[in-house]
Formats: structure tokens, sequence, C-alpha cells
């Protein structure tokens, strides 16, 4: 059996509750209970072991107890529920002394927080009740007004008869730990809200995404019921177009007959406003008639034609475009060179308008030098590259993209008669061959035209 000389070597520094445990137990084995001699007490003698402990014995055991970092308590309950005892940490913890927490019987319930009040007097009484260990946690306000959270261990102990006889326990502080597991609570719930919020988000970015992408479906439907509604459309418009000019030609054809024939009956025995009326009549025929000649070609570049694209031989179809040019080639004196052509894949009728185009271009346009012109062709990467050079009057580099535009003239019809339509003809032709066309010039230093078609292996099959 351990002896009081055993419980002196303990130390009071670094004492853990396990510790102080198996002090408490060594203790209860030293102190047996006053007057215990095998039989129950009786009512005297319990009041006087409870005022009648040895004092050195009640001075070891209070300086163990006070060791312990909690409030340690107890009460007697066959006094009217008045505390008997409290350590002294009641002052480091909640601010009041010993004395003023065992002088006020009912100090410890006013100080518990209004809102634990009904809870801790329900698992009181309940604790009375049942004899049953009591743990709970509640929250108490300390002397300076600010809240502890305390955890509370309390035990009930019987007379041998079965009665209440005093209750003891401890009080742990814990606020650090509840003031953490609040702030975590709290960041759990930001989080938790942010969450929501955040997929509330999503589901409305969603719904968005979703009328969008249902509003775009029905915009790129109606785009393609109105570019298919334009392109046929456009191809009445080409037709009729093709046709009215078609039609047109017959009565244009009879007009600048019957013009050449007063020219040729009443030249020269008219007044001189007569004969100059006549001319006019004349030129505007012939200017029709090119206007509506560039009409139909222009139109013929806009289609497909009925024939698919195929290989044509370059060379061949700028002799045939040369054949077509024999009046304006010799009236001019031109002189047209070429070199190497390669075989390409396009349609064949217009390789041969592109080709009369740009050649009929350098003639017309020429300088006070008889024409001399020059085509070309090199293999550039995955495209031919042609290109017609002349030694005409040149092109301000203002104007290197206006005039492949519709109607774009530099020039009076009187000086450089043409409808303007050329160029944009030939802009036509190569960029449905897949290529592109641009010039290279300057003012009194002739031009150069170049295009480039794709070659053969690089071209789909139309």
């Amino acid at each position: 059996m351990p002896t009081s000389e055993t419980l002196d070597r303990g130390s009071s520094e670094g004492m853990t509750l396990e510790s102080a445990q198996a002090l408490l137990l060594q203790l209860a084995t030293v102190l047996p209970a006053p007057g215990f001699s095998g039989t129950s007490l009786s009512s005297e003698e319990k009041v006087a072991a409870r005022t009648a402990e040895p004092p050195e014995v009640a001075a070891r055991y209070k300086t163990l107890v006070e060791q312990i970092p909690a409030v340690i308590f107890m009460a007697f309950l066959d006094k009217g529920l008045s505390e008997a005892y409290v350590s002294p940490h009641v002052e480091t913890i909640l601010g009041f002394t010993q004395e003023q927490w065992l002088n006020d019987p009912v100090q410890w319930y006013n100080q518990i927080h209004p809102d634990d009040r009904t809870r801790w007097s329900i698992e009181a009484a309940q604790l009375i009740l049942s004899a049953q260990p009591l743990r709970s946690v509640y929250r108490v306000i300390a002397r300076d007004g600010h809240v502890v959270w305390f955890h509370c261990q309390v035990k009930i102990v019987l007379t041998e008869d079965g009665r209440p006889w005093f209750i003891h326990g401890a009080a742990f502080d814990i606020t650090d730990l509840k003031q953490a597991e609040i702030a975590l609570q709290q960041a759990h719930d930001e989080l938790e809200a942010r969450v929501q919020e955040r997929t509330a988000e999503l589901a409305q970015a969603n719904r968005n995404l979703q009328r969008e992408i249902a509003e775009r479906k029905r915009a790129e439907a109606g785009l393609a019921r109105t570019v298919e509604e334009l392109t046929r459309s456009n191809a009445d418009l080409q037709q009729f177009a093709y046709s009215a000019s078609h039609d047109l030609q017959e009565p244009l054809r009879m007009a600048g007959l019957y013009s050449q024939m007063l020219q040729r009956k009443f030249g020269g025995k008219l007044s001189a406003s007569g004969d100059e009326y006549i001319g006019h009549i004349v030129t505007g025929v012939k200017r029709m008639d090119q206007l509506l000649a560039d009409l139909r070609a222009f139109i013929q570049s806009s289609t497909k034609g009925e024939e698919p694209a195929q290989d044509v031989d370059a060379g061949e179809a700028l002799n045939r475009a040369l054949a077509g040019l024999t009046a304006a080639i010799e009236s001019s004196g031109a002189s047209i060179t070429h070199g190497p052509l390669p075989c390409v894949r396009m349609h064949e009728f217009q390789l041969e308008q592109l080709f009369q185009n740009l050649i009929g271009n350098a003639i017309r346009y020429r300088s006070e030098k008889p024409p001399q012109i020059h085509v070309c062709a090199e293999q550039s990467c995955d495209e031919w590259r042609f290109s017609v050079q002349d030694n005409g009057i040149g092109i301000d580099p203002q104007y290197s993209e206006q005039i492949f535009g519709m109607f774009k003239r530099l020039h009076n019809w009187a000086s450089h008669p043409g409808t303007g339509m050329g160029l944009a003809i030939c802009k036509r032709i190569v960029e449905r061959a897949g290529g592109r066309i641009w010039v290279e010039s300057q003012v009194g230093q002739g031009s150069t035209f170049l295009f480039t078609i794709p070659t053969r292996k690089n071209q789909s099959a139309e």
C-alpha cells in the first residue's frame, strides 16, 4: 500500500491529466474514509468527518487539486445546494476570487449564459435524479463580461441509504477550441454558400449559353435560308441579265447597222451637226454592244458553267485569245511574246477570257510607242504565277486595288474606250480558280499584271 512518503515524491511540474488521476488513485488508497470500520457511518460521524479532516491530508489534497488546470468544485446537496469548495482557477478563468464565488450561493447559476440555463437546469436535475455522471458543454459569463466555454464533468455522491450527499466535478476551459470550431464552421458555411452561389452562377451561365446556342442555331438556319434565297435570286438575276443582254443584242445590231448605213449614204451631205449626231449614234451602239458583251462575260465568270473544270494548255488558250484580238493587234502594231506556259485546271473559256482582257487592256492603254507585251509563267511552291507585262501608260499605285472593281475606270471613254468591267471579270475568274490577282505599276513605266493558279495536285476536283 502506498504511504504518505510515497506521495511526497511527486512533482507538480509538467503534470498531465493522466498523472493527476494516478495521484488521486494513490490518494484514495492512502486516505481511508473517516471513521471507516467496515460498518456504516452514523449521521453524527459523517458530519464530523466533513468538518474534521486531518490537516495534513487536507493540505495535500488541496495542493494536488489546485495543480489541475481547471475549475474544480464541490457542493453539498443536503445543505441547500451550496458550494463547499472551488479551486483558485476560477479567478484565473472567470475573474472571481474563491471568496466571491463561495459567498454567493447562486453565483454559479447567475453566471451561466442565459441561452444555456434551461438546458443546464434540466441536465442538473437529471444528474440528481439518476445519479449518473454528467458531461456537458456550456457557456459562462466571466466577471468582465466575456464568454468562456466550459467542458464540464460532474459526478454525484450518495449516502448509504441512497440519498444525494454532494456533487463534485471539473470544468475545463475549451474557449479556444470552441472558437476554432466556430471559425471552422463559419468558414465551412461561407464556403458552402460560395459553392452554392457559384453553382447557381454556373447554372445560370449554362442556361444563358444554351439560349445563345439555340438563338445562334436559329440565326444560322435563318442565314442559311437567306443565303439560299439570295443564291437563287442571284441565279435568277444572272439568268435575266444574260437573257436581256442577249435579247438586246439584235435590236442593238439593227440600230448599229442602220446608223452605219446613214453614215455611208449621207455622210458629208448633211449639216455638221447632222454628221455629228450620226457619229454619236454609231459610237453609242458600239459602246453598248461592248457593255453587253462584257456583262455576259462577267455572268459567265460568276457561274460554273455547264462543263466542269479541266486540264487546259495555257499556251493554246493564249493563242485562241490572241486570235480574237487580231484586229486590235494589227491596228496598234502590238508585239506579243510568251515563254513556256503550263497546263492548269480551270474552265477553258474563262482562261481565254482572262488572257484576252489583260492583253486587250495592254493594247487599249498603250503609250505613244507600239505595245510590247510579254506573257510568262513560273512555278512557285504549290501554284503557277502568270504575268502579263506591257510598256503602256502605267497606273498610279494608289489605284492598284480600285481598278479591279466593277465599272471602275481611270480614263474617259473618248481617250480610252472601255466598260470598266474587264479587270473585274479577271478578278472573278482567278478567284474562282482558287488564285489571286494584282498589279505592279508606275505611271509612264508600263504595268505588270500577275495572277496565280494552284497546281493541279492542290486543286480539289469540281
